[in-house]
């Protein structure tokens, strides 16, 4: 885990050098994105790269059924950088893991901890495979997902996580998959050392002045990162913002006091790389309820919510979203789908292009 301020000592972590990623150990100091000393090589990749481009094209005809006891969102991309309306993932990716299910994706360690089994069926065979997770959506962040293990696919294929960004991908495309998921009401602080975490601290690419984030936020220098989370989380979902269907641009969300969900998140993925906290997008999609624990997930129901590394990932949307809590998060209904729905389309349809690179990666 990279802390808030300045940390020394040894950490893991990945340096790219031209075309060649090495995983290995960090020996020094460092300040946010900032780094001096030595690092020691142990493994060498070689990344192929395969850019794709999403826009709304890309994923109009997504469809997904899925039976779960409790309600869930489904976990899809993620992105490190934002530029003129554009969410970009820049990281080369690595596979970390390529295994046969079951296949385990760790986030955070928790306890006070319940399993929940989840099926997913896809309209369309899928090539990157949608992850069930819970999202906060009222602060202060109550649930946090220890891990999800995908527990079996079909047809049977190989799957392979990649890093940075907890994606996978299926060798060959699935049309269903089998999940458990732990969801737990509290988050252990063991310091771990994930490997992907310090990518998550560099520019943003949103100009906003440490005075201007200062100001809004007010939050005093303190070693609890999930408390400076929380402010930034209840300081953007209240009423003081609005949430719009056309974009301000992020720089300009604090002094207009509103904007798209762009706006939000890549306003919120901003301040809290300031703090010195690890922090990404995720795209992903929230399900509308059916009845007897069925839930339907559209491109209409496309969502952004923020990720920060807090020992472990927590997950929550810093944007004024409300609707009726159930355990602690906040699933919409099916009106409320369809209002949240066009918010978050219509801004794509404009114009917006969200970019990701997959890359697959051999050992050399």
């Amino acid at each position: 885990m990279v802390p808030q301020d300045t940390y020394e000592g040894e950490f893991a972590g990945l340096l790219r050098v031209d075309n060649l990623t090495y995983v290995g150990m960090y020996h020094g100091l460092i300040f946010r994105s900032f780094f001096i000393g030595y690092f020691t090589p142990m493994v060498t990749y070689r990344p192929v790269s395969l850019p794709t481009v999403l826009t709304p094209g890309n994923y109009s005809g997504f469809e997904a059924i899925a039976q779960s006891k409790v309600p869930i969102y489904l976990r899809y991309l993620v992105f490190n950088e934002y530029s003129n309306g554009t969410l970009m993932n820049t990281l080369s990716l690595i596979t970390i893991s390529a295994t046969s299910p079951p296949l385990t994706i760790w986030f955070s360690n928790g306890y006070d901890c319940i399993e929940y089994l989840i099926n997913v069926t896809f309209n369309e065979p899928m090539k990157v495979v949608p992850i069930p997770i819970i999202v906060n959506t009222q602060s202060p962040i109550s649930y946090f997902i220890s891990n999800v293990t995908i527990i079996g696919v079909y047809p049977t294929t190989e799957l392979m996580l990649l890093e940075p960004g907890d994606i996978v991908v299926a060798e060959t495309p699935i049309i269903k998959a089998n999940y458990t998921m732990y969801v737990c009401g509290n988050l252990i602080n063991n310091n771990s050392n994930f490997l992907d975490v310090v990518e998550y601290l560099g520019p943003t690419g949103v100009s906003i002045s440490g005075l201007d984030i200062t100001k809004a936020f007010g939050i005093k220098k303190t070693s609890n990162l999930i408390a400076i989370v929380n402010k930034v989380f209840y300081t953007l979902m209240n009423n003081k913002y609005e949430l719009t269907t056309y974009s301000v641009g992020p720089e300009n969300l604090l002094s207009t006091g509103k904007g798209s969900i762009i706006d939000f998140t890549a306003l919120a993925m901003t301040v809290l790389r300031y703090y010195g906290i690890p922090t990404r997008i995720a795209l992903g999609f929230y399900g509308t309820n059916e009845g007897n624990d069925v839930y339907v997930f559209s491109s209409e129901t496309n969502i952004l919510w923020v990720e920060s590394f807090v020992g472990g990932w927590v997950m929550f949307i810093p944007a004024p979203i409300h609707s009726k809590p159930l355990i602690g998060i906040s699933p919409a209904g099916i009106g409320s789908s369809v209002m949240i729905g066009l918010l978050l389309v219509l801004p794509w349809i404009i114009g917006y292009l969200i970019y990701i690179l997959i890359s697959h990666v051999k050992a050399r």
